[in-house]
């Protein structure tokens, strides 16, 4: 394949990419009715930085679980402390600043987090390390998937930093993730957009 065929497709993958997830996200009646309810779970993650590699310091929508980053790149989001000149401060941090494709991401949102309904299509952040602290809610789109009835899509999560426990690096997180793949429901039940 010579370099110009590369370069084209390479620009060419992430726009059509683009304009699948737009289908997906815009158009309901592209996507299947959903089959599994909303998923939500309490997690604990570790920093990166100052924690044995064992502890997960990671979190991967596809299969709801923390997982280590030493063994796995299939993951969505970090968490890890820093010491900045203002003190020390909490992140989770979106995988394209660890040196992954910059898909997914992160954002924060004013709203509480029972009252996040609906992911919005736009608008994460994915390539800075985002500041978190107690109460703060988070929406997340995790790394874009071939969903099961032919279109790219990622999934979509809120989150509830409800406690940074800085002596033991730790944070405590509840996730409230749509496993439907394309839908952007942050409710309860089964979705139905």
């Amino acid at each position: 394949m010579s370099d110009t065929s590369r370069s084209f497709r390479r620009r060419l993958l992430p726009a059509l990419c683009s304009l699948a997830l737009l289908g997906a996200c815009g158009d309901d009646l592209t996507l299947p009715p959903a089959q599994v309810f909303i998923a939500e779970q309490d997690i604990n993650l570790f920093a990166l930085s100052g924690t044995p590699v064992r502890t997960p310091s990671a979190y991967t929508m596809l299969n709801l679980r923390s997982v280590r980053t030493d063994l796995t790149n299939d993951f969505d989001f970090a968490f890890d402390i820093r010491d900045t000149l203002g003190g020390t401060q909490a992140y989770l941090i979106p995988r394209a600043v660890l040196g992954f494709q910059p898909d997914g991401g992160l954002q924060h949102t004013t709203l509480p987090f029972d009252s996040v309904l609906l992911a919005p299509t736009g608008g994460y952040e994915r390539e800075k390390m985002v500041p978190v602290q107690e109460g703060d809610v988070l929406i997340v789109a995790s790394r874009l998937q071939n969903c099961e009835f032919g279109i790219v899509s990622p999934r979509y999560a809120k989150l509830l930093i409800q406690e940074i426990d800085l002596t033991e690096r730790r944070a405590a997180i509840r996730v409230v993730i749509d496993p439907n793949c394309g839908y952007r429901s942050l409710g309860s039940g089964i979705p139905t957009q």
